[in-house]
Order: structure tokens, then sequence, then C-alpha cells
């Protein structure tokens, strides 16, 4: 239980289980189990903001948008891209959710709202820069908390680098197993 991944070891671990079980299963999964730690954590009368990535990361936090709207909670969900760019799974999890999304070029922080980054995931290779930039550097001065699904978004889960810019979590949730870039370098302090 004390063994930590690289990215590329943990795409392995997932296609191994996605022969057993469908991908899309998982992220059922992981989007109901990080709902529960909300719903455990923080009041409903909290405003949430969901930011949604194009990729399995994004369709987590579509998992969980839906999961916290169907349980009254007050949900924002932001997408990065165009809802007709989203494919797969997470292109899936976006239809079942059935709510408003708002382009990440229109983000607006709430007071006291919680942040869930389900943005990017271990497989981020580029530099965070332009409006995204803008948008951590929003969340990070203020004093919202943020959960950040699998690694917080703009950390590299293999060296634990800033990619040009990061969310800073409150929380973070992974599955499996730890990865590099939770424990060493900024990783460390942002996760």
């Amino acid at each position: 239980m004390n063994e930590i991944y690289s990215s590329k070891e943990m795409k392995r671990f997932e296609q191994e289980q996605f022969l057993k079980r469908s991908s899309y299963s998982f992220m059922q999964k992981a989007g109901g189990q990080i709902f529960k730690f909300i719903n455990n954590r923080f009041k409903k009368k909290r405003p949430i903001i969901v930011l949604c990535g194009p990729g399995n990361n994004g369709g987590d936090g579509f998992v969980i948008a839906r999961h916290l709207k169907d349980h009254g909670y007050l949900v924002k969900v932001y997408i990065f891209t165009g809802a007709n760019n989203y494919k797969g799974d997470a292109l899936t999890a976006l239809k079942e959710f059935r709510g408003n999304l708002k382009k990440i070029n229109l983000f607006k922080l709430q007071k006291n709202a919680l942040i869930v980054d389900a943005l990017f995931g271990i497989g981020l290779k580029r530099n965070i820069k332009g409006i995204l930039s803008k948008v951590f550097i929003k969340i990070n001065k203020s004093k919202n908390p943020v959960v950040s699904v699998d690694i917080p978004s703009g950390v590299c889960s293999n060296t634990g680098e800033i990619l040009g810019n990061a969310v800073k979590a409150d929380f973070t949730i992974t599955f499996h197993r730890k990865k590099i870039g939770h424990v060493i370098g900024f990783g460390k302090r942002f996760c």
C-alpha cells in the first residue's frame, strides 16, 4: 500500500482494470466517492463550483456535479472547451449531468464557494497559461476551499513540478496509489 506510481504505471494499471470492468464504471465510482467526501465535509448551503477539463478528469467532475445537483447543492460547472469537443467517457458523463455549463473564460469566483478542480489529471504535460493561469491565480488568492481530483491541475504527476501555474488544493483525492508528484517538489505543497 506504500507504493507510489508514475503516470505511465498508473495508466498501465488502469488499462489492465478496464479489461475486467468498463472505464466508465471506474469514473462513476471515483466521482461517487468524491461526492461522498464533499457531502460528509461541507454544508449544502455552500455553493460549489466544478471546473471540468476535456479528459477523464473532467468526466469525474461531471459525475461529481451530477451527484451534487441531485442532492440539492447549488452547483456551477465551468468547462475548459466547448461541449462538442468532449469525447469518450467524459462526453458520457457530461450528457448525464444535464445541467448548465459555462466556459472557463466566464469564470466568476463566488465568496465561500467550494471549488472542485477536475480540469487536468495525471496526463498533463504542457504548461498552464492564458485564461487558465488567471483563473488559478484568482483561486489561489481566495480563501475558498479547493478539492482536487487525483492531482491539482498544473502539477506534473511524475515530478511534482508546477507546469506554468497550478491550483493549490486543500484536499486532493486520488485513487489506488499516490503518484510521484503528490510527494515531491512543489507538488507536495500544492496537494
